[in-house]
């Protein structure tokens, strides 16, 4: 059950990476040419949370079952 839930958080994350991908670099390449509108740097900064909670919660997720999965 445990490496199951890490498999499916996993599976989550790059789903939700695969799917915003494209627009991603598209802002990004906005941001760096100082181009992007009020509403697009929201949404960029929205995206970039979101990869940042989900990267801490992937974190958490394998720091808290690491050690039961092991034993």
């Amino acid at each position: 059950m445990e490496k199951q839930t890490l498999e499916q958080l996993a599976a989550a994350c790059k789903a939700v990476e695969k799917d915003l991908a494209a627009r991603v670099t598209t802002l990004a390449a906005k941001s760096t040419a100082g181009q992007l509108s009020e509403d697009e740097r929201a949404e960029y900064e929205h995206i970039v949370r979101l990869n940042d909670l989900l990267s801490l919660l992937k974190l958490q997720a394998e720091e808290y079952w690491a050690p039961r999965i092991a034993s």
